[in-house]
């Protein structure tokens, strides 16, 4: 896995983007791609999502990037545009509830144990569940905080709050998932004992 671009290197791109150099938000785009949708996929819980948000994000950045000054890092900043999409996104879900979809089949890797293969989707799915009973403020906090490890400052500046609101959310979001967790453990699955497998 390549290591992410260096902030100067993303700081370079931006003020050619701002001159009008087109081909600097392909570059910006391709660098930041993979970052992004891995952020989005931990805020939104669902897969299928993605790629269109991806998109909307990219389509906001190009329009938020002319006003960009460089008082925060960039990566701050694509991540208060990621915050600003995927909030809206789970407040639209929230109002329409809608049947799960199921998702997508994992790949497993070669030479992978079937069964680690199976105890880490399990437990990925978990996290997912317990993610998904998250208020959206407190789970884009508790995201960029334990799965981005972004600090409560660069958090506060990424959503637009103050660091003692980020704190509290935080604190209140750990308390919530790990209630989670513990009743998704405790919880025996559809069917039961004597269901089928």
């Amino acid at each position: 896995m390549e290591p992410p671009p260096a902030e100067a290197q993303l700081l370079a791109l931006v003020r050619r983007i701002q001159q009008g150099d087109r081909t600097a938000f392909d570059r910006l785009y391709h660098l930041t791609r993979v970052d992004a949708a891995r952020t989005l996929r931990h805020l939104v819980g669902n897969r299928t999502d993605v790629e269109d948000l991806l998109q909307e994000t990219y389509l906001r950045l190009l329009s938020a990037v002319k006003g960009f000054r460089g008082e925060s890092r960039f990566r701050t900043f694509l991540y208060r545009v990621c915050a600003n999409v995927a909030l809206s996104h789970l407040r639209w879900k929230r109002r329409r509830p809608e049947e799960q979809t199921d998702t997508p089949p994992e790949v497993q890797a070669q030479g992978a144990d079937p069964e680690q293969e199976a105890a880490r989707r399990q437990a990925a799915r978990l996290v997912e569940l317990a993610l998904e009973r998250l208020k959206p403020k407190k789970r884009i906090v508790f995201v960029y905080y334990e799965l981005c490890g972004m600090s409560p400052d660069e958090i506060a500046e990424a959503v637009g709050s103050s660091v003692n609101t980020v704190r509290s959310r935080l604190h209140h979001a750990r308390l919530e998932f790990t209630e989670a967790m513990h009743r998704l453990v405790e919880t025996p699955r559809e069917g039961g004992r004597h269901g089928s497998p």
